[in-house]
């Protein structure tokens, strides 16, 4: 039986992405307030790898996904966390054995697990979130698993990024009301000194209805996103 569920092929920087979710339900560090997954669906909150049904239905129709679109660009963007399925190194190497590169999205804390930094590591993209600028916004917006800490996150984050090879995404979405301070922004700022990503991007809430209330104007977050961009040359300039 076939799980996966697919997008419909999309071109970004002149690469057509085929973008698809491996979970066949919502499995996830958070359980955030904001949570674009519908609530009709389960939502389980870990920091484990799960154990999950076998996939060779699920591959063979995403063999005949890639056949019938011709994709640049495999993005494993699932309901919630892809690296808690037991399945996804199978799943990697299955896209590779198609001879195309994976991008893999995460909220970004499995990535201080060595083993899921592992297998993560194993793709030639990985794109990190980051959300929170408090210990406080962290456990009321997101709310995470018990144990679950913004210092640890980060440090997580910058491990990983350290180590990786391939091309680190952070994704840093910006929260009316909690993370778009002074304070909040000097965080961000802080952290993507540390992180020191690839490539960057800064988004807003944008799913109905939480965008209503949630999300920053264009003119704010545009004005953090030059601050933030500012800190990532200034980190590399220093350290180049």
């Amino acid at each position: 039986m076939n799980y996966f569920t697919f997008k419909e092929p999309y071109t970004e920087r002149g690469r057509t992405v085929l973008e698809f979710n491996i979970l066949p339900e919502k499995w996830c560090t958070f359980d955030c307030a904001y949570c674009p997954v519908s609530r009709e669906k389960p939502h389980h909150k870990t920091d484990a790898v799960q154990h999950f049904p076998p996939v060779d239905d699920s591959l063979a129709e995403l063999g005949r996904r890639v056949l019938g679109c011709a994709p640049d660009l495999l993005f494993i963007n699932s309901m919630g966390e892809a690296v808690y399925s037991d399945r996804l190194p199978e799943v990697i190497v299955f896209c590779h054995d198609l001879g195309l590169p994976v991008r893999l999205l995460t909220n970004g804390y499995p990535l201080g697990d060595p083993k899921i930094a592992d297998v993560a590591a194993t793709c030639e993209e990985v794109l990190g979130e980051l959300k929170s600028t408090s210990e406080d916004v962290l456990q009321c917006i997101q709310r995470p698993v018990a144990g679950t800490t913004l210092a640890r996150y980060v440090s997580g984050l910058a491990g990983f990024r350290r180590r990786y090879t391939g091309h680190f995404i952070l994704e840093v979405t910006v929260v009316k009301k909690y993370s778009d301070d002074d304070a909040s922004i000097d965080f961000f700022r802080r952290a993507v000194g540390e992180i020191c990503p690839d490539e960057l991007k800064v988004v807003t809430i944008d799913n109905e209805p939480f965008c209503r209330t949630l999300a920053v104007s264009p003119k704010r977050l545009a004005e953090i996103e030059a601050l933030l961009r500012e800190e990532l040359r200034d980190t590399i300039t220093t350290t180049a």
